[in-house]
C-alpha cells in the first residue's frame, strides 16, 4: 500500500461463550503493525473480559453500550479510543454469532433474506499482479477491480490504463491511494484519471483532513469519492457523506461491528451507498459479506485477491466466489467457526505467530 508494506498478516479473533458454553466468534482489526493482535488481545483479557463476565443481553448493542459507558473515559485517558472501537466491533460480531447460534438460526434466516449471498469485488490489486489477477477474478464473475495506487515509483494513470485494457466489457476499475495525497495532489491525480472513468477513488485524502478539503475535492472531480475504514461513528460517516463522500466503507472489525454497519445503512443520506471494507480472516470477511447481503444490489463487499490462509483456510473453504457472489453460511450463527486444528496451528506461537485466540478465560 502507499502507506507502507504489510510484512506479516497478524489477526485477532475473540470467542465469547455463554453460561451454557455456546460460543460466538468475532474479529478485531489488527492488520498492522506486525504484532498489533497481541496488544489488543492483552487489553481484551485484562480490561474487557472482567466487564463481560456475568453480563446479560437481548441484543448485542446492549453490551456495546454497557462497555462504552463504563470504559470510554479509561480509553480516552490512555489515548486508545480507536483501539477501543476495534475491540468493541469484534465483540459485537461475536455476540451476533453467539445469539444466532443459540437461537439455531443463520444470519440470512434471521434477516429474512430472499437471497443468502453477497456481491463481491476484487481488491488490493497491485501493479505487478494486474495481468495475472484481473483475468482470473473476471473469470469468477467479478466485475469491479480495485487497484492500489499512490506509489512514488510509477505513475497512477499507467496502472489504471493497463488494468482497463485487461477488463472485460462492463467492468469497472476503482482506485485506492490509502490517504497518501494532499488536496492539491489529489486534485491533480484524479484529474489525470477522469477520462478513464474509475467507479470511485478511495481515501484520496487522509480521513482526518478538513471536511472543507473533502468538499473541495468532491466538487473538483467527476470521480465519486469513497472512504470509511478510518471513520468512526455514524455522525461522522453522515457528515462525510454530506461533504461529498458517495461510497461509505465501514469495516465490521474496526468500527461498529454488525450492529454499527446496519445502523449506518439506515441512517446514511440517500446520496451515499454502503460498500463494506474488509481485509482480514474469514471470520470478519463473512460478517462483512453479510452486511452486503442485507443491502442487496446497492452494495458490494471487497474480497482481497492476495494470498491469505487466514481467509481461505482457517474456517474451511467458505469464501468461494461464483458469478461474482459469495454464499452466506446456512448453518446457525453469523460466521463459521475456525477449524480447531488450523486455529491451533496459526496460534501456536503466541509471541510471534500471525493469530492470537482469546479464549482461555471462557467468558460467562
Amino acid at each position: 500500500m502507499a502507506l507502507g508494506t504489510m510484512p506479516t498478516r497478524p489477526a485477532l479473533l475473540v470467542r465469547i461463550r455463554d453460561v451454557d458454553g455456546c460460543p460466538g466468534w468475532g474479529e478485531v482489526w489488527a492488520n498492522f503493525p506486525p504484532r498489533a493482535n497481541l496488544h489488543k488481545a492483552h487489553i481484551i483479557e485484562d480490561v474487557l473480559a472482567p466487564q463481560l463476565r456475568g453480563a446479560r443481553f437481548v441484543e448485542p448493542r446492549e453490551i456495546g453500550e454497557i462497555l462504552f459507558n463504563k470504559l470510554s473515559i479509561y480509553f480516552l485517558h490512555v489515548g486508545q479510543l480507536e483501539v477501543f472501537s476495534h475491540i468493541l466491533a469484534g465483540i459485537d460480531s461475536a455476540l451476533w454469532d453467539l445469539a444466532l447460534r443459540k437461537a439455531d438460526r443463520s444470519f440470512a434466516e434471521f434477516m429474512g433474506l430472499s437471497e443468502a449471498s453477497a456481491q463481491s469485488y476484487a481488491t488490493s490489486i497491485n501493479s505487478d499482479d494486474l495481468e495475472r489477477l484481473i483475468p482470473h477474478h473476471a473469470s469468477l464473475g467479478q466485475t469491479h477491480f480495485k487497484l492500489k495506487i499512490g506509489f512514488a515509483e510509477h505513475g497512477n494513470r499507467e496502472i489504471v490504463e493497463r488494468a482497463a485494457r485487461l477488463c472485460p466489457g462492463g467492468s469497472r476499475i476503482m482506485v485506492d491511494s490509502n490517504q497518501s495525497w494532499t488536496l492539491a495532489t489529489a486534485m491533480d491525480e484524479l484529474r489525470k484519471l477522469e477520462d478513464l472513468s474509475p467507479y470511485f477513488a478511495e481515501e484520496p485524502l487522509p480521513a482526518n483532513a478538513p471536511r472543507a478539503d473533502w468538499e473541495d475535492l468532491a466538487s473538483s472531480t467527476d470521480i465519486p469519492l469513497a472512504g470509511g475504514e478510518n471513520i468512526y461513528g455514524i455522525e461522522n460517516f453522515c457528515a462525510m457523506a454530506n461533504v461529498g463522500l458517495r461510497i461509505l466503507q465501514p469495516d465490521v472489525a474496526k468500527w461498529g461491528g454488525v450492529t454499527g454497519a446496519l445502523d449506518l445503512a439506515r441512517a446514511m443520506p440517500k446520496s451515499a451507498c454502503l460498500w463494506p471494507h474488509f481485509m482480514g480472516t474469514a471470520v470478519g470477511q463473512v460478517a462483512a459479506l453479510s452486511i452486503t447481503a442485507v443491502l442487496a444490489e446497492t452494495s458490494s463487499c471487497e474480497v482481497d485477491v492476495n494470498e491469505n490462509a487466514l481467509r481461505t483456510n482457517l474456517c474451511g473453504d467458505i469464501i468461494t466466489i461464483k458469478n461474482g457472489r459469495v454464499d452466506l453460511p446456512s448453518e446457525p450463527g453469523l460466521v463459521p467457526p475456525p477449524v480447531p486444528d488450523l486455529l491451533a496451528t496459526f496460534a501456536d506461537d503466541r509471541a510471534s505467530g500471525p493469530i492470537a485466540e482469546v479464549s482461555r478465560n471462557g467468558l460467562s
